[in-house]
Order: C-alpha cells, then structure tokens, then sequence
C-alpha cells in the first residue's frame, strides 16, 4: 500500500510522516493517531533520505498486516477449538461435562497472554513495516496538496 504524507522529522535512518487519516488506516493499525483524530503518524525506514518538512512516497508492506491480524484473531480462535476437543478427549465425550467448556476458555485466555506477549516483543524490535520510497518533487507534493485539501467555498 502507498501513501503521500509529510515528513515530520528524522532520527538517524527513521523517519515520522504524518498522512491524512483514510478508510485503510482503521483496518491497518501500523500508525499512531494523532490527537486531533485527522492524521496518522508512521515512524518509517528513511532510505530516500527525506528530511523534516518533505513531502514523501511511504510505501508500507501489507504482507506483514496480514501476518499481524492472522495472529490477532486466528490463534485466539484456534486453541479455543483445540482446548475444547482437548477437553472433550479427557472426558471421554461425557455430554454433561464442563471440562470442555472450561479448557476452551482457559486456552482462549492463555492465547491473549500470548498473543500480547508477542506484541511486546515485536514494539521492542522494532521492525519497520514502512519505507520511505521516494520524495516527491515540487510539483507532485503541490498537486498533492491541492487534491487532498478540501475546498475553501465560502470564504
């Protein structure tokens, strides 16, 4: 996925852009929204050497969206089946039996620990997921700005 936005500034080879909030950035969630709610904010690899005040081609990788939101909401599901035929197995198909009931819910919580402690651990690598591709010259970051600026009727 490709977004224009702004560079913010630049710390060694990152860069934080700020872009207009779009449809794809409630499904996404790789950016922190600004307190205002109108923009987002990337921290992104900066290897187009943009600096403070550009206005830049982010480029942010959807493979690793998907891989994000398969263990957000997959895993959970899964050891939620697992733990009730788990249950099942060891009450021997008893239909009166609590067992499966409780095991399933005891591995859908065990697999938000983990999904959580995955999360932690992913902040604290750091992986960028974007990548400043290219800045844009004059031109395009003016017609840039003048399609996405709402119009001033009236005044």
């Amino acid at each position: 996925m490709r977004e224009i936005g702004c560079v913010v500034s630049v710390n060694d080879e990152a860069a934080v852009v700020a872009m207009p909030l779009s449809k794809e950035c409630e499904k996404c969630g790789s950016c922190m929204i600004s307190g205002e709610g109108k923009e987002v904010l990337l921290v992104a690899h900066n290897s187009a050497g943009a600096g403070p005040g550009d206005t830049v081609e982010v480029e942010i990788s959807a493979g690793r969206v998907i891989a994000a939101a398969f263990i957000v909401y997959m895993i959970p599901v899964i050891l939620t089946i697992v733990g009730f035929l788990v249950g099942n197995a060891i009450a021997g198909g008893d239909e009166n039996s609590t067992l499966p009931i409780v095991l399933a819910v005891a591995f859908l919580v065990v697999s938000f620990l983990c999904v959580w402690l995955y999360d932690l651990r992913l902040r604290r690598v750091e992986r960028r997921e974007a990548v400043v591709t290219r800045t844009l010259s004059g031109d395009e970051a003016a017609e840039h700005r003048r399609r996405t600026e709402p119009a001033n009727i009236g005044g």
